[in-house]
């Protein structure tokens, strides 16, 4: 073999080897495995993310709790996680899915274009983690084995299934006075499907593959009201990424806001006994979600910035809101 042939073949095998270094390890959270949707989003993200010199190792986890344990112990450079999850991570992004934050997905819209912009780059970043990109997962709606639970009042002593990672969640389900259960994202729909608790609140994305319609059953009902807007977020261990990488990715997932709108729309059409609630009940309701709001806040649960930025999204597009006029937020 010449020496030129040598060094040749060196150079391809050293060449080669750089590559694998070079690859990052993504934790995807996804219930359903390499077949859900979250994890087909990540496989198209890996080809922009080809295109920006940074070949990513998809891992799909079916347990949110051990995706986010392995990207923190370093065994994941970056997780795709919710944002209730991602809030240990990031508390401004992980605010987003704050208990009536935003009523509806053009507000959210709203939220995620300003998100992306690099004025909002320092407050992605938070200690050695930052948020390369939010998707959609659709409104958190109420989900009754009882359609006779018909006003916040008559849910009072139920049973209602709260994630143990959400402090938010539980101090929402005393302020009604529910019994708060604790669940997590991989039980929560069987404890309702089986009996074990009477309410829970969920994404119309989680309505089929987890079978809530056997909750619902033919006497419950989903509340068509926004409880909150669910989001994914894809958090990374900065120093693992070229420095424009974030702001890079950040872009390519508020360009694909649609795909992931038609997804929710199209399981919020699959949904039964969806029905909105009465006209005399709409303003308790919307009355409690925002006192819910405000006192977990306080609380230090929501970060206060990311509220005031979703109220400004709240009063720019219904400028005659009472609480456009104060300054609680």
């Amino acid at each position: 073999m010449t020496r030129t042939l040598t060094v040749a073949l060196l150079l391809l095998l050293n060449m080669t080897h750089a590559t694998a270094d070079s690859a990052r390890t993504v934790c995807v959270f996804s219930l359903t495995g390499v077949h859900g949707e979250p994890f087909d989003t990540l496989r198209d993200f890996a080809l922009a993310s080809q295109q920006l010199g940074v070949p990513l190792n998809l891992r799909p986890v079916t347990n949110e709790r051990v995706a986010a344990e392995e990207f923190q112990a370093g065994q994941c450079d970056a997780a795709l996680l919710t944002g209730m999850r991602a809030r240990q991570f990031n508390p401004f992004t992980g605010s987003v899915d704050a208990i009536g934050g935003l009523q509806d997905y053009d507000s959210l819209e709203m939220l995620f274009t300003a998100l992306a912009r690099p004025a909002l780059a320092p407050h992605m970043r938070h200690g050695p983690y930052e948020i390369a990109g939010l998707l959609p997962l659709g409104a958190a709606y109420i989900f009754l084995n009882d359609r006779s639970i018909n006003n916040v009042g008559k849910m009072a002593g139920k049973r209602l299934a709260v994630l143990e990672h959400d402090p938010a969640q539980q101090m929402m389900a005393l302020r009604i006075g529910a019994q708060p259960v604790s669940a997590d994202i991989s039980n929560f729909a069987n404890r309702f499907n089986n009996g074990a608790v009477d309410v829970i609140a969920a994404p119309a994305a989680a309505y089929m593959p987890l079978e809530i319609y056997r909750g619902v059953g033919a006497h419950g009902a989903v509340v068509d009201l926004p409880v909150a807007q669910l989001s994914l977020q894809l958090v990374l261990r900065h120093e693992r990424f070229p420095p424009v990488y974030a702001q890079q990715a950040r872009e390519y997932f508020l360009d694909q806001f649609s795909r992931a709108m038609r997804l929710v729309e199209n399981a919020e059409s699959e949904i039964l006994f969806f029905f909105p609630p009465p006209d005399a009940d709409r303003g308790a309701y919307d009355q409690l979600l925002d006192e819910a709001r405000l006192a977990l806040t306080k609380a230090g649960h929501y970060d206060p910035l990311m509220m005031r930025l979703m109220k400004r999204v709240r009063c720019t597009r219904q400028p005659d809101r009472a609480e456009c006029t104060d300054d609680r937020e």
